[in-house]
């Protein structure tokens, strides 16, 4: 008789993966509390996020461009990455909105207004990316956009004579590591990991998907909601308001992973408004 093949091997691969990573993020933590203390942000954690998924793709031998590592149609996806951090901007404007009524983006109330913000938004997405042909795009002009976005804060902060160390960490960590990084771990990985395994045999709105995007999303949001825990350190809060919002976020970048192929537009999407927001409000704190 033909053995059968267990099913359900990528789920336990990428759940015993997910646990790895905040093990060792508890284990770090007086590390990177230090670190967090003189550069505003952990290094530490930033780099695992990238380092994890590409020594175990490397170790699998698996091919790295299935898993999104590609800069193949580099120029549609700089083009779809900043149209799509256009449409991500709006969940970023309620979040400031809903500071100036001090209503929190982790807690339940704040959670479930950006969720409410969050589903339009995809929908929003996934129009704009049934419409977006991969011909004729300017190429230089997103360059240059991108470009501009990131170091404005920059130039904002040495006008006012408030530019630090922190402010320009800033603006790295969260377009490199928040932004690619998250990517290149639940979108790259966990999502293609489980994509490879049960194929994608959903539509919706011309967008092809599976369960890798819904487990990856609620792993996304798990992370997020894991925020303020620490077994370790007897830390058991958790941010549940956070972690319901970021599972919509999540979809919103794995939508842009499916339709593109690549990280590269979820990565711009994703670290763009995280470095652009971040940065102001480290400025606002200042004044």
């Amino acid at each position: 008789m033909k053995e059968r093949k267990m099913k359900g091997k990528s789920i336990v691969e990428v759940l015993l993966i997910f646990i790895l990573f905040y093990l060792l993020i508890w284990l770090l933590t007086d590390v990177t509390r230090a670190e967090i203390a003189v550069l505003g942000w952990s290094y530490i954690v930033g780099t695992l996020l990238i380092l994890i998924p590409i020594i175990i793709l490397r170790v699998t031998k698996r091919d790295f461009g299935h898993y999104g590592f590609t800069l193949k149609e580099w120029r549609y996806n700089l083009n779809i990455g900043m149209k799509c951090f256009l449409i991500g901007m709006i969940p970023g404007f309620s979040i400031v909105f809903l500071s100036s009524f001090q209503i929190s983006y982790a807690g339940i109330i704040g959670g479930l207004i950006l969720a409410a913000v969050e589903i339009p938004t995809i929908l929003l997405l996934l129009l704009v990316l049934r419409r977006s042909p991969a011909e004729k795009l300017p190429t230089f002009r997103d360059g240059l956009i991108l470009v501009l976005l990131l170091i404005i804060p920059i130039l904002l902060a040495l006008s006012l004579n408030k530019l630090t160390s922190k402010v320009v960490s800033t603006v790295i960590w969260q377009f490199v590591f928040s932004g690619f990084g998250e990517e290149i771990l639940y979108r790259g990985y966990f999502q293609s990991r489980i994509n490879e395994e049960f194929g994608r045999p959903y539509s919706f709105l011309g967008a092809n998907f599976g369960i890798g995007l819904i487990i990856s999303s609620l792993l996304f949001a798990m992370a997020h909601t894991l925020n303020p825990f620490n077994p370790f350190k007897e830390s058991y809060d958790l941010a549940w308001g956070y972690g319901l919002w970021t599972f919509f976020a999540g979809l919103f970048f794995g939508f842009i992973r499916e339709k593109t192929g690549s990280i590269l537009a979820a990565g711009i999407a994703h670290g763009l408004p995280d470095a652009f927001g971040e940065a102001f409000a480290q400025l606002s704190s200042f004044m």
